[in-house]
């Protein structure tokens, strides 16, 4: 596997997935259970978050670490939090989480753009809803203005750099 590239200040566009895929996020409450462990930690960790997406089987973010904690700190501290109670709550051991997570620097308007597009775009294409905006788990209803009754977290202003039309 190739070392990950560590960039102070960089914005990293993050996808990881459950072990073998199973789709145990399919169930609210360990959705809800994994967006509030990600606000948790957001806050613990100083790192900003500009996009989220949790999908049956897998998570994606947009975030920017702060100076104390890396990218990989971060997803180890969110996933290793959440299999814990996950294990234990199902009274059960092992994996819940693949190894490893995708990461992927982001540097250009056009590559946070096409990153947000996707990752709100994902629900209705994988057919999770008609709309990005009736997915719950999903920060698209921040970046549309929409109210919102179920659980979200706040994000994040988009950084001057990233000139957005969003």
């Amino acid at each position: 596997m190739a070392k990950r590239i560590i960039k102070p200040g960089a914005i990293y566009n993050i996808e990881t997935s459950t072990k073998d895929c199973i789709e145990i996020l399919s169930d609210p409450h360990w959705a809800r259970f994994l967006l509030l462990s990600i606000g948790y930690h957001r806050y613990m960790l100083n790192y900003k978050i500009y996009a989220y997406l949790i999908m049956p089987e897998s998570f994606y973010l947009i975030i920017q670490p702060g100076k104390m904690y890396t990218v990989s700190k971060i997803m180890k501290l969110i996933k290793g939090n959440f299999a814990r109670k996950y294990n234990e709550y199902k009274k059960r051991e092992g994996t819940v989480w693949s190894q490893s997570f995708d990461a992927e620097i982001i540097d250009t308007d056009k590559e946070f753009a096409e990153h947000l597009k996707y990752i709100h775009s994902l629900p209705v294409v994988r057919e999770l809803a008609k709309e990005p905006g009736e997915y719950e788990f999903s920060s698209f209803n921040n970046y549309s203005r929409a109210r919102r009754t179920t659980i979200q977290l706040v994000i994040d202003t988009v950084p001057e750099k990233f000139d957005l039309q969003i």
